[in-house]
């Protein structure tokens, strides 16, 4: 939810775009942080990290979500993250020792890695599940707390069990990769790919949008599941645009290449100036391609669900939101990483002002409404016992 979650680090479920007759009432979000602050914040931050080993990166995680949430403002009130740091260490020790007996199993033998790796797949919904109750529970905005509903059967459905779906197209490349007909078992492969891939994703959404509640009020999905398929066949497009190019210009380099050299171009030891060049030339690309998806599906997210009578209106842009992580990538490597700060400053103001809440009611009305109604905050009991899994949802 990705995305689901603002660049700022504020949670807010995502949700539709606004009628017509409601667009002279949208309330836009507004971010006050500065790279000066932040980098205060992050610098000590990033020191007491590596100095314990990373230990510190859980009371990290808080002090720079209380900033960028305490930073961004909704009519004139920020945002309040409540979380402390020590079930957020809980949860990513847990997480690490997870993966480190996968990692390790992977040392002693294949089949025993490939039980790891069951493991984690089985435990990686639970995982979900975890990580938006706990963000969710420590997300405030005028003293209401959001709430995750923690449904795990759903969450088995829509992150594990739907995947085996894309696992009997790769079995049927197997196959007829065996009896000689690659180029059909791969067409089969991406036909099936992209007939459910997008239909996994919009069920994913809708899942994460309805299971969320704010104010005593549950999000509502006001969308369809066939958007999606139209947003991965662009996708598709815009992959073949960046691509194609920068494959011939591949092209032409091992040509040159091979040209300069007396001994004949060896693809398995290639020299380290084409190395370096190939990551140059496809960088650009990777992101071109992965921004173009990124900001679809959080416009889709955002412009596809209700809060009671509130819509919501994400109007992130292709271009502008490419600039700025290619502006931001060259700052932070020609910095050394020190202009990282700046860089999720920038990200986070472009992203609040175009996040709207859309709506003719009055939010005032919609918080007193929810307190008079006892709904202070979330229903979950068990507070600390939630685990701060950050795993980028």
């Amino acid at each position: 939810m990705h995305d689901e979650t603002m660049a700022s680090g504020v949670y807010l479920p995502e949700m539709d775009a606004a009628p017509a007759r409601y667009a002279s009432r949208a309330r836009h979000l507004e971010f006050a942080g500065n790279a000066k602050d932040y980098f205060r914040i992050w610098i000590v931050n990033v020191a007491l990290s590596l100095v314990t080993l990373g230990i510190y990166s859980a009371w990290a995680t808080v002090r720079t979500r209380r900033y960028m949430y305490s930073s961004t403002t909704l009519a004139d009130t920020p945002f309040e993250y409540l979380a402390r740091p020590l079930p957020i260490l809980k949860g990513r020790l847990l997480t690490a020792f997870i993966f480190a007996l996968y990692a390790l199993a992977g040392h002693i033998s294949k089949p025993l890695q490939l039980g790891a790796a069951l493991l984690v797949g089985a435990f990686m919904p639970w995982m979900i599940v975890k990580s938006l109750m706990f963000r969710a529970r420590y997300s405030s905005w005028r003293g209401l707390r959001f709430y995750f509903t923690n449904d795990y059967g759903g969450a088995y459905q829509w992150y594990l069990l739907v995947y085996l779906l894309l696992g009997i197209p790769m079995i049927l490349v197997v196959v007829l990769a065996a009896g000689g007909h690659p180029t059909m078992g791969l067409l089969i492969a991406f036909a099936a790919f992209t007939g459910i891939y997008p239909w996994i994703k919009g069920n994913q959404q809708q899942w994460m949008i309805e299971h969320h509640h704010f104010g005593g009020k549950s999000f509502r999905f006001k969308g369809n599941i066939g958007n999606y398929y139209g947003v991965y066949l662009k996708a598709v497009a815009v992959s073949l645009a960046w691509f194609v190019p920068t494959a011939l210009l591949l092209g032409l380099i091992i040509a040159g290449i091979a040209k300069g050299h007396a001994q004949p171009f060896n693809p398995k030891t290639p020299p380290l100036t084409f190395v370096a060049i190939v990551y140059a030339c496809m960088a650009p690309t990777y992101l071109g391609v992965w921004t173009y998806a990124q900001v679809r599906m959080t416009n889709m997210l955002y412009n596809q669900a209700r809060l009671g009578l509130y819509s919501f209106s994400s109007t992130l842009a292709y271009w502008p939101m490419l600039g700025l992580y290619l502006t931001n990538a060259l700052a932070i490597v020609c910095s050394i990483g020190l202009a990282i700060p700046w860089a999720r400053i920038r990200l986070a103001r472009y992203r609040a002002a175009h996040l709207a809440i859309v709506g003719d009611g009055d939010l005032s009305d919609f918080v007193r409404d929810a307190f008079a109604h006892g709904e202070v905050g979330a229903t979950g009991t068990e507070m600390d016992s939630l685990l701060g899994i950050d795993i980028g949802l």
